[in-house]
């Protein structure tokens, strides 16, 4: 994961219908790939989604109620099908979408699912992350010796700059990589970002600022009964 520079460039979304949190301290039995980019296995992740493409790992993802799961925009593509609940992503439920729908400007989606999904979800954070703190960025991406991970993956990172828009972040015990896009980004127990791009040479990364655009995702996933954060 450390080999190139990485930094994805955001795209149009392809997709049927519509336009539009604690660490872990040790590996998982039997599994010899390397940690995220320096980071830990997490111990738990009941909201974590695994976005696949034709059957392979592409981008990470979170679900936030039984039927809408929130990722990157550029991760759209056709033959998507998803991996949900399990930080072992083979013992993941799988659903497939019904129709996604994209933010017009930013990079976050929802797909909605073709059957709803029991588990615990996401919370929403209402308030913007401070400069200086600690965040945690979680995926199912890429790994050091450049495969993709089967278990959920997670890293500390130092936020550096917060903008309506982004939160940018630099490594602390570990950071993002390819396959990682979309993946939740939390700070105390809520999801305060998507990942979107990143830069792997340097160990910085860019997440979309869900406080900017809770009540987008809360009013399109038909989430806006839920208590504000």
């Amino acid at each position: 994961m450390r080999a190139k520079r990485f930094l994805v460039a955001l795209c149009g979304v392809i997709a049927a219908g519509v336009s539009s949190v604690p660490l872990a301290s040790a590996s998982p039995a039997g599994d010899v790939q390397p940690l995220i980019i320096n980071g830990k296995y997490a111990a738990s992740g009941p909201w974590a989604v695994a976005l696949m493409v034709n059957g392979q790992q592409d981008c990470s993802g979170t679900i936030i109620n039984s039927r809408y799961v929130l990722t990157a925009k550029h991760c759209a593509k056709s033959g998507v099908s998803f991996l949900i609940g399990n930080v072992d992503r083979t013992a993941g439920q799988s659903r497939k979408p019904v129709r996604a729908i994209s933010h017009p400007s930013a990079d976050i989606l929802l797909y909605e699912l073709n059957s709803p999904v029991s588990t615990t979800y996401a919370s929403l954070t209402g308030s913007q992350p401070a400069v200086g703190s600690t965040e945690e960025v979680y995926g199912f991406g890429r790994t050091e010796s450049a495969r993709d991970s089967r278990y959920l993956k997670v890293a500390a990172m130092r936020i550096t700059k917060v903008s309506g828009s982004f939160i940018d972040a630099t490594a602390g015990n570990g950071y993002t990589g390819p396959g990682d896009s979309g993946g939740a980004v939390f700070q105390n127990g809520r999801l305060i970002g998507v990942h979107s791009y990143g830069d792997t040479s340097a160990g910085t990364s860019g997440h979309v600022n869900i406080s900017t655009y809770r009540q987008w995702v809360l009013s399109n996933s038909g989430s806006q009964g839920l208590p504000a954060a």
